[in-house]
């Protein structure tokens, strides 16, 4: 039961005047003229109106008091989110010795908006550019024709030649989804499992300089994942500190050294070997962007092979460049090769309900990843252009298979979320970035030896990252300046324990109290060291980061994608509207109702709606099965430019929703966050329409209105005194008779002819005459709606069941028309 909110005086002004010009009388009968022109009457208005005035302050609390109280049960407002990102430095006019080193905490700016490095890096004068080899098809006759040229590059009966085109990865670009490869897609990705890194000098300079200027350096290298995953999963908490994986394989070309000098400054001979270089920091970056830094060989192992003009890209030799400009600023090659899943974890279940048989493991060379060998020994060759694997896997898709007549659907289930090897961008000299200003050593105050004592910060809000180095709050002592660390709740301290509590958004720093952690001592000095900002301006498009301070002449930044995570702060009327809630969850994931309430609170996104399965698998057909400890999260963004109709979160929404409900959560439970898995469905409905009414207007009213009853985020039937639902229910098939019933119900119909569905199961046959559609899990519908007069057409004639459509083939030329 909810406590009324006390009104402490509900008197009008008509109301106090009218009480005061009835005292009249009793207090003064001499005065008798109480008309409206009367100066008496006009004094009592005017108390009236300013008593008005002061009933309403009093019946309105204040900001800060509202504030003040929400501090006192423990809630604190969420603070505006910053903004984060990756750029890239260059070294475009530089000296190329010393490499310039840049400190974490540089500020970078985009227009007005700072951001600061999180990790420090060391600028080398060198850029990257970013190739894989694409596989190609080839015609009979030309094939043919390089089968009996290069016969005798086969060495085996088993190896068939296998084609690609060297192709570089192009740069994201704003307004245009972002360019994406596969590394574990031997078709349609890469041939041999990697992407490759040109290590380019700049432009005009001695390449033998630049050698010596980067051998032994650390060199940075960002990753950006492509945005589109299944979904991210927290397993349960386990104790250790292992290394982070980046889930990637970094190699350099090692040639080896030619002790005669016949090839050349700077080139080698051999085979195609590689050198795995040490990793000194790794983010995960197959999960979310990062930067993974290494360490380059020294100078004497930095080489290129001296080719003969066939050996030029062929097996596990870097691609072959095209371009004069590019190869003239060559220096060496860096593998970033996407390592073969275990062969335990190839398994999978496949549309007829068999097991698809698991692929023995591929070598660490690269390769195909179909199940097949890989490519061919190190020492063979083979002509510029081609390779040589035991792969016979083909390309291409296949058709779309169409099945006539009512059919009993199997649905599909999700697939893993084992992060894959899509990459979107790839990058030297590279670093993190955080929209914050720093703040050192901001002096707060005096210790008062009182229980409990606040401080408060100059800045607001207070960013706080990962690193306890954002935060730092020193007390002058008579050993010098000590740093206290902060705590999420003080009274879980101990009474020794040099301890603070910190609300970021009101930057509120809250010492112990003497039971309950150490309190700060009487007399002693207060210092803090931070980093605020935050808010909405801090999503920045591609490019946007283009200046520092901090960079001499000859050096430049930018920010080669977009900018996430930025929003701005909880409002004080917001944070009362979550009083009931907190109480009820307390900051901590136990029931559904909590993993709902938390999820829909995760700063940084826009979640437009959030489904909680308990003991559900998203990685596993059968939805009736449970498993113990297991807890799948549903989150469905407010808008989505890309998919209006079907929003999907992208990998950094995944990423903001884990991070914040990981230190929330129990530690034996394993929670899946996932998007929804949309299942295609195409309607058509047959209407007749009330005289005088244009077809065409009602035609896109029941076009809308059905879209909208079938939305993830407004489906479903409204609740009473609501205009739309709250998206379409989870587990709730798609009947014709809802549809029927939402056409009839807009407008200008005067009846519904008929409604015809159709729907693509497990295996991907599209099936006709379905009614219901099943959806299960995951699943929700993504309707494509056809309104005709009088009689709905059949879907079939709608999609052109005769002629499925097949994929568009783009013809790239195997070798450059000119060289």
């Amino acid at each position: 039961m909810s406590i009324p909110v006390p009104v402490l005086d509900d008197r009008t002004f008509d109301q106090l005047v009218a009480e005061a010009t009835a005292r009249i009388p009793v207090h003064t009968p001499e005065w008798t003229n109480l008309n409206a022109s009367d100066p008496g009457i006009t004094i009592v208005e005017l108390f009236a109106f300013l008593t008005e005035n002061l009933l309403y302050r009093s019946n309105r609390i204040p900001e800060a008091n509202r504030i003040k109280f929400l501090t006192m049960l423990g809630i604190s407002l969420q603070p505006a989110s910053p903004g984060t990102g990756l750029v890239a430095f260059s070294n475009d006019r530089g000296p190329l010795q010393p490499p310039l080193g840049l400190p974490g905490g540089t500020v970078v700016k985009a227009g007005q908006v700072p951001f600061l490095t999180t990790t420090g890096l060391a600028v080398l004068p060198l850029t990257g550019a970013a190739y894989y080899k694409q596989p190609q098809t080839l015609d009979d006759a030309t094939q043919a024709m390089y089968q009996m040229l290069y016969q005798t590059f086969l060495s085996t009966s088993s190896d068939v030649l296998s084609f690609y085109q060297p192709v570089a990865l192009a740069a994201p670009a704003t307004g245009k989804p972002g360019p994406v490869v596969d590394l574990g897609d031997p078709v349609n990705g890469t041939i041999d499992r990697s992407l490759w890194i040109a290590l380019l000098g700049p432009t005009g300079a001695d390449l033998d300089a630049v050698r010596r200027a980067v051998a032994g350096q650390s060199l940075s290298i960002g990753v950006f994942p492509a945005a589109d995953t299944p979904g991210r999963v927290l397993p349960p908490a386990t104790t250790g500190s292992a290394q982070p994986d980046p889930g990637l394989v970094f190699e350099i070309a090692a040639p080896e050294p030619d002790a005669t000098g016949n090839s050349g400054l700077g080139y080698g001979l051999g085979p195609a070997n590689y050198t795995r270089l040490p990793i000194t920091y790794a983010d995960q970056v197959l999960v979310g962007p990062g930067i993974v830094q290494v360490t380059l060989p020294a100078y004497d192992q930095i080489l290129l092979w001296n080719f003969d003009p066939e050996e030029e890209g062929t097996g596990d030799y870097p691609p072959r460049l095209d371009d004069a400009s590019v190869s003239a600023r060559l220096i060496s090659w860096i593998r970033v090769r996407y390592p073969p899943m275990p062969a335990t974890d190839q398994s999978s279940a496949t549309g007829n309900g068999t097991t698809a048989p698991s692929a023995p493991s591929v070598s660490s060379s690269g390769g195909c990843g179909c199940g097949q060998s890989g490519s061919q020994p190190a020492s063979s060759s083979a002509p510029a252009g081609l390779t040589t694997t035991g792969c016979g896997c083909s390309g291409g898709s296949p058709a779309l298979p169409i099945a006539s007549g009512p059919t009993n659907m199997v649905l599909a289930a999700d697939s893993s979320d084992q992060p894959t090897g899509r990459l979107t961008w790839v990058g030297l000299n590279a670093a993190t970035v955080i929209q914050a200003v720093p703040v050192v050593q901001e002096m707060l105050g005096v210790g008062t030896g009182t229980p409990f004592q606040t401080f408060t910060v100059a800045n607001t809000p207070v960013v706080v990252g990962s690193s306890a180095s954002n935060v730092l709050i020193e007390v002058q002592g008579l050993d010098g300046w000590q740093a206290w660390t902060m705590i999420d709740d003080i009274y879980a301290a101990q009474p020794d324990e040099t301890v603070y509590m910190l609300d970021p958004a009101a930057g509120l720093i809250t010492g112990g109290g003497g039971l309950f952690g150490t309190r700060f001592p009487l007399g002693s000095n207060v210092r803090a060291t931070y980093q605020y900002g935050g808010g909405s301006a801090g999503q920045v498009p591609i490019g946007a980061i283009a200046k520092s301070v901090g960079l001499p002449g000859g050096f430049s930044v930018t920010n080669p994608v977009a900018t996430w995570g930025a929003s701005d702060p909880q409002s004080a009327s917001d944070g009362e509207a979550e009083i009931t809630r907190w109480l009820r969850h307390r900051d901590r994931l136990v029931t559904a109702n909590d993993f709902q309430d938390l999820a829909l609170a995760t700063p940084g996104v826009d979640l437009g709606r959030a489904e909680v399965l308990p003991l559900f698998n998203p990685d596993q057909p059968d939805p009736t099965t449970t498993w113990p400890g297991m807890v799948t999260v549903l989150v469905i963004p407010r808008s989505d430019p890309v998919t209006p109709n079907a929003p999907t979160p992208d990998l950094q929404f995944l990423n903001s929703v884990c991070q914040w409900l990981d230190p929330r959560r129990l530690v034996t439970t394993e929670v899946h966050v996932r998007g929804p898995l949309y299942q295609p469905i195409w309607v058509s409905i047959g209407i007749e329409v009330l005289p005088g009414q244009v077809f065409s207007l009602v035609r896109q009213a029941v076009n809308d209105a059905v879209v909208a009853f079938l939305s993830p985020l407004t489906g479903g039937l409204p609740a009473p005194g609501e205009d739309s639902g709250t998206g379409w229910p989870l587990g709730t098939n798609v009947r014709s008779n809802d549809i029927e019933a939402v056409a009839t119900r807009v407008p200008g119909v005067r009846y519904v002819d008929s409604v015809l569905m159709a729907a693509a199961d497990a295996s991907g046959v599209v099936s006709f005459a379905v009614d219901p559609v099943p959806m299960a899990g995951l699943q929700l519908p993504a309707a494509t709606v056809f309104v005709n007069q009088g009689q709905a057409e059949s879907p079939a004639s709608l999609l052109g069941s005769a002629q499925p459509v097949l994929p568009t083939q783009v013809p790239v030329p195997l070798v450059p028309p000119t060289c």
